[in-house]
């Protein structure tokens, strides 16, 4: 309990901000692809909302991260709940029209506010001191177990809502969802940037230190691996396996629960076990994905692969988030987070726009096998990294 009661309220506000955001993104990811390939043209254009979403996400996060360090965290943050209504109610739009175009632009726009989301971890690591943030950013991440539960509850029994428009109802509630996420971030209190304070440091002095480059490596790689198998997952269980779309709802959600849970104690871990130990947990979850997805084409072979992708996915995120955000000075972090983000979702958006095209073209089992060209990447870092200089750089805040 005292964990809990420990925060300070703007890491609880963050904590509920990410949920809400977190719902509506697994609304997106259950959901997109699937009306996507009611939509398209051609169906290997079926993921391609979903990809330029995440292209979005990474051409938003260096401007509003830029904005943040001008005009403070909460305008932002506000701009960016206006944006995902805005956005999703284009998308539910688009899905009664009949208009591929239309629901391409409402995906584009929702990436934009996801965008200035991401942020959500950075602003309650911010609020804490340097031995606290594992734990804030974890404490943070927890909102998505709530989103696990909502999220793909909406996506389901929403899809059929609007008659005759397949999946509309679930983008309509994914905008009822962020009226929330606003009244949760109306009363947030975070002080002003003082815009006479000295610039800091210039990026290249971030990119020499092995901290930086290490969670950078780490956040990126296994952000874009979870992204690249998440995104074609729906296509491979509905289209392929014929598994059906609760089965597809089940599995995802369950992903989901495995991306956030364990951040009740992730932040714990960090600080027992150290972030390089983590790093090669994550590592090694990731390892047992590839297993277990080659392994069959059953319910159970995709529930236990995507399960182990969400555990994975946790401990690399939580470990790199903390080590970028351990770094940064208070003046450095508009820039920082920002380049940080823009690189990550970079990383983001290239798999997941070559999801699509790579299922439809080698397979799952391909798609599978090329998740361990960046894992490899991960453990090569990891390696040259050793734990002596972590500790030197530990204490830059």
């Amino acid at each position: 309990m005292s964990y809990f009661a420990s925060m300070p309220a703007t890491v609880w506000r963050m904590t509920i901000a990410q949920g809400l955001s977190m719902s509506v993104m697994n609304i997106n990811i259950i959901n997109t692809g699937l009306a996507g390939a009611v939509l398209a043209p051609a169906l290997w254009m079926a993921t391609l909302p979903l990809s330029l979403q995440f292209v979005a996400v990474m051409l938003a996060t260096l401007p509003a991260s830029l904005l943040m360090a001008r005009l403070g965290r909460r305008p932002v943050f506000i701009a960016g709940i206006c944006i995902a209504i805005t956005a999703t109610c284009i998308q539910g739009y688009a899905l009664i029209r009949g208009d591929f175009g239309l629901f391409v632009t409402g995906s584009l726009l929702l990436g934009v506010s996801h965008g200035t989301a991401q942020f959500y971890r950075y602003a309650a690591a911010d609020a804490v001191a340097v031995a606290d943030k594992p734990k804030a950013v974890s404490f943070v991440l927890l909102g998505g177990l709530f989103a696990a539960i909502v999220g793909p509850e909406i996506a389901y029994r929403f899809a059929g809502a609007v008659a005759d428009a397949p999946y509309a109802g679930a983008f309509f509630g994914a905008a009822g969802v962020q009226i929330f996420a606003f009244l949760a971030l109306a009363g947030l209190n975070i002080a002003p940037p003082d815009r006479k304070a000295p610039a800091g440091r210039p990026l290249s002095a971030f990119f020499s230190t092995a901290s930086f480059r290490l969670g950078l490596v780490v956040a990126a790689l296994g952000y874009a691996c979870m992204s690249f198998l998440m995104t074609a997952t729906p296509l491979q269980i509905v289209n392929v396996s014929l598994l059906g779309t609760e089965e597809n709802a089940r599995v995802i959600q369950w992903h989901v629960i495995a991306m956030f849970a364990p951040s009740f104690f992730t932040g714990a871990l960090v600080s027992r076990f150290g972030v390089r130990q983590m790093i090669l947990y994550g590592s090694l979850l990731y390892g047992l994905v590839v297993v277990f997805a080659l392994a069959g084409t059953s319910f159970w072979h995709y529930f236990a692969a995507l399960f182990l992708l969400g555990l994975g996915w946790n401990f690399l995120f939580v470990t790199g988030t903390t080590l970028i955000a351990r770094v940064a000075r208070p003046a450095e972090r508009g820039r920082v987070q920002g380049v940080s983000d823009l690189v990550i979702f970079f990383c983001v958006a290239i798999a997941s726009l070559s999801a699509g095209v790579l299922h439809s073209v080698i397979g799952w089992d391909g798609l599978v096998l090329s998740c361990l060209l960046p894992l490899g990447l991960i453990l090569l870092i990891w390696l040259a990294t050793p734990q002596s200089r972590l500790e030197a750089e530990k204490d830059m805040d």
